[in-house]
């Protein structure tokens, strides 16, 4: 079995696949990550960026490589990938391909916790969210479009088409789930119940 990869931002991944491609200083970083609708996927801030880029450099996964200076502009430090640095950037993004990672949405508490509102009212947050979702997927299948239009690759886009097809899957459920609390169909019942009690723990651990 391979050496697992260590744990790295979703930040930190981006500025190492962008610096893969060529040097950049981190104004430039965040520009590009824009452009390409990173930050559909990340958080991104300046302040994170900064912190990002000196922790890459400190481990010796990025260096400077010259400074930049453009009429009054602060002089801006260019950065490049170095060999650890991209060692790294392929062996975890080979790890998150191959191995499932636990993680703990806000969606799912929601719903663990539901049966602390009367069935009406939890209806009602549900279609809003489906609502939300429905917006969230015509605004991206919008921008996969004007970029498939201007000749950018499905394979350069496949993180927005695996977007959309999770985010209307979810529409999907959770439209389900507001019907059958509607109708009645889904047992509306608060606090733990001795069933609740007896499911303790049966389900296994799941993913890692």
């Amino acid at each position: 079995m391979s050496e697992l990869a260590p744990d790295i931002s979703p930040l930190a991944l981006s500025v190492l696949e962008l610096l893969d491609e060529r040097p950049m200083h981190p104004y430039e970083l965040a520009a590009t990550m824009k452009d390409r609708h990173h930050d559909e996927f990340i958080r991104l801030n300046f302040g994170s960026l900064y912190h990002t880029v000196d922790v890459l450099e400190r481990e010796g996964r990025i260096v400077r490589v010259e400074r930049e200076k453009e009429g009054r502009r602060p002089e801006r430090t260019i950065y490049r990938l170095t060999d650890s640095g991209r060692e790294l950037l392929v062996r975890v993004v080979g790890e998150i391909l191959a191995r499932p990672k636990r993680d703990y949405p806000h969606f799912a508490a929601g719903l663990m916790f539901m049966h602390h509102l009367d069935a009406t009212a939890a209806a009602a947050r549900l279609r809003d969210r489906a609502e939300a979702l429905g917006a969230a997927i015509d605004k991206l299948t919008r921008i996969m479009g004007e970029l498939r239009t201007e000749g950018v690759s499905r394979l350069a886009l496949i993180e927005l088409e695996h977007k959309i097809a999770m985010l209307g899957a979810e529409r999907a459920w959770v439209q389900k789930l507001e019907s059958e609390i509607i109708d009645g169909r889904l047992e509306w019942t608060g606090g733990i119940d001795a069933g609740a009690e007896r499911l303790r723990r049966r389900h296994g651990t799941g993913a890692h």
